[in-house]
Formats: C-alpha cells, sequence, structure tokens
C-alpha cells in the first residue's frame, strides 16, 4: 500500500537571515505552510513555521515537497572574501533552489540584487537597464537570475521572478546606507554624507517585500521577471539622514564630502505593475529610525 505523499510547503531558504526570517514569519502569520532552511535550523521564528538545516550548496533534502521556492539563501562579500569563491557560492545556492523548484513543478521568488546593474551612466534605473555589474557579487547575483530566467524559458520552472533589492531596512538590518547612519546615531558619531543634494530612494522594507512576495504567489505572472524595488518618492540623501535621525529622535552630525558616483533613481514601475507597493520614502526611513531606536533601547532575548 502507498503511503500518502506530505503536503507541499512553501520553501524560505537563507531564513537564518534578517529578509529570510521577515519573509518566513509573514507567510506563516497568512496561512501558508512553511519550511524555512539555513545552515543550521533557523532559531526564533514563529511557532506555525517549520525549520530544519540544509547546507544549499547541496541539494535539497530529498523527499522535500514545495509549492513554491523562496530563495534568500545568499554568501555576502564581508563573510567571503575571495570574489571567485563568492562567485560559485552564490551561483550553487541558486542552482540548488531552482533545482528544488524544479522537481516540484514549483515556481522561483529570487532575492536578488540592486548591485546585479551595477552603477549605469543613466540618471533612473529601471526593468530594461542594462545590467553591468562591477562587483564580485553583483556578478553572482546576475549569473544566479540568468540561470533562472534559462529554467522558465526551458519549462523546467513554471514561472519565477527576481527581486532586485535595494537596501532592505527593518529592525536588526544591517550592512546598507540607513543602517549605518542609524548606528552612528546611536553611537553619537559623525556620519559621512555624500552627495547630499543627490535623489535618494534606493530602500524597502522587509515587511514590504514579504507583502509583495505573499502576492506574487497568490497572482502568480507569466514568465521570468527581473524587477527593481524601491521607494517613492526620491528625496535629496540628506533629507534622507534628517528622516532616520527624526524616528531616532537625534540630531545629526554631518561629514559632507563630495562624491565618486551620482546617485541615480530607481524606478520601480515593473514591479508596481505585479502588485508592488512602494513604501513613502520619508516615511518609511523615519519608521526604521524608530525601530532602530527601539532595538536598541530593548535589544532582543538571546537566540
Amino acid at each position: 500500500m502507498n503511503e500518502p505523499r506530505p503536503a507541499a510547503e512553501t520553501c524560505v531558504t537563507g531564513a537564518g537571515g534578517f529578509l529570510g526570517a521577515r519573509i518566513a514569519a509573514a507567510l506563516a502569520a497568512a496561512g501558508r505552510r512553511v519550511a524555512a532552511f539555513g545552515r543550521v535550523a533557523p532559531p526564533g521564528l514563529d511557532r506555525r513555521v517549520r525549520t530544519a538545516a540544509w547546507d544549499g550548496r547541496q541539494p535539497a533534502p530529498a523527499g522535500l515537497q514545495v509549492d513554491a521556492v523562496v530563495d534568500c539563501a545568499a554568501a555576502i562579500p564581508s563573510r567571503l572574501a575571495d570574489p571567485d569563491l563568492l562567485i560559485a557560492t552564490n551561483v550553487a545556492l541558486a542552482r540548488n533552489a531552482v533545482d528544488l523548484a524544479a522537481r516540484c513543478a514549483a515556481p522561483l521568488l529570487y532575492m536578488s540584487s540592486q548591485s546585479a546593474i551595477g552603477r549605469p551612466a543613466a540618471a533612473t534605473i529601471d526593468d530594461a537597464t542594462p545590467p553591468d555589474p562591477d562587483t564580485p557579487y553583483g556578478h553572482s547575483k546576475l549569473a544566479a537570475e540568468r540561470l533562472i530566467a534559462a529554467a522558465v524559458a526551458d519549462g523546467s520552472l513554471p514561472w519565477a521572478v527576481a527581486l532586485r533589492l535595494p537596501a532592505v531596512i527593518g529592525p536588526g538590518c544591517h550592512g546598507n546606507f540607513p543602517a549605518t547612519v542609524a548606528a552612528r546615531l546611536a553611537a553619537g558619531e559623525t556620519i559621512t554624507l555624500f552627495n547630499p543634494d543627490g535623489p535618494y530612494n534606493a530602500v524597502v522594507h522587509a515587511d514590504t517585500v514579504a507583502a509583495f512576495v505573499g502576492h506574487l504567489l497568490a497572482h502568480p505572472p507569466a514568465g521570468f521577471r527581473a524587477v527593481s524595488l524601491a521607494a517613492r518618492p526620491p528625496i535629496p540623501v540628506r533629507d534622507a539622514v534628517a528622516a532616520i535621525a527624526a524616528g531616532f529622535d537625534a540630531a545629526p552630525r554631518l561629514d559632507v564630502r563630495p562624491a565618486a558616483h551620482a546617485s541615480p533613481v530607481i524606478d520601480p514601475t515593473g514591479a508596481v505593475a505585479l502588485g508592488f507597493v512602494p513604501d513613502g520614502t520619508r516615511d518609511v526611513l523615519t519608521r526604521y529610525g524608530a525601530e532602530a531606536a527601539l532595538r536598541i533601547a530593548t535589544p532582543p532575548p538571546p537566540r
């Protein structure tokens, strides 16, 4: 007698990280069956989320049945300095996520990066901007996008979307411009500010990303899309710092310096056409400043 197959789950890789954990929790709260994976079983997640260990550089566990894969796993330069190994690792992570989705005929949502586009000589970046990555991390993300696009084109995947993320913010974020500003505000340090009057909207809240992931799973698009996420409208970089400081209830000290690169605006129109609802730039930065201040005042318990 054949045993019944286990019910399919939505697989979230990289769930031990900041964004993956937020997405896993949001999907579970919306009623989806979620399996969250990290190199070790991710701790501290919603009790409705099943957690398990999976080194995404290796094939997915046998018998895992998924109805979608949300791939948040990534090696980042601060933790993997060798550029060749960084690229190889991120491509391997994406390939194994594709293989899992393909064997279950499931769609794939890939957390890419604006670094896949690089620094084009353009005032505005949109989905039609030719990618020209200028870092190993950017090259790894673009290579992963192309691998996923090929899997959709050959019928291995029913559909897929790559989300080209800007700075993703929220309690516990790190390694981006708003997080650096918040850390310096907390320490009472001077904030070095480049191109203070240039436009800035390269930011999205983690909760907004999670909501868009849920929307895409409920309203699947056709084919493969790579879309840029960002807030609206652009505001001057100086005002972006002021918004974070307002939420933090602190007065920033600025060290203004000339910028080596211009500050392009990111146009999220392609994502909006798929159901993305952009954050208000000033409002989301003020919200993040308040979240960062609260996190410092009441640090989370040890995991």
